[in-house]
């Protein structure tokens, strides 16, 4: 399994994502960090499994009842680094000025 690391952006992405869901459904949220962990799970088993959106940025969308979250990451140092959880129809690649600092950090 491949190391991993979070950007502090994309970790407060996830902790306000799962504090909305929890505002409507406890099970929304259990739903969710399942999801969330399940993909992240497999990226570090194999960070190839997902295909190159964007310059370094991989993609995996949270399918199937989250399809419309996904989590961006690179592939730094020989470590996953996720450097967003978003949603795909807001702000599209808002995030990527982090690209540069998650190099930094990590």
């Amino acid at each position: 399994m491949t190391e991993w690391n979070i950007h502090p952006s994309a970790q407060q992405e996830h902790d306000e994502l799962l504090e909305y869901f929890g505002g409507i459904d406890e099970e929304l949220v259990i739903a969710f960090e399942s999801h969330y962990l399940q993909h992240r799970h497999a990226i570090c088993e194999n960070p190839l499994l997902y295909n190159i959106r964007r310059k370094s940025i991989r993609r995996a969308n949270l399918n199937p009842r989250f399809g419309e979250y996904y989590i961006a990451y690179i592939l730094w140092r020989q470590k996953v680094v996720i450097v967003a959880v978003a949603h795909a129809k807001r702000r599209p690649y808002y995030w990527l000025g982090r690209i540069g600092e998650a190099r930094e950090l990590f």
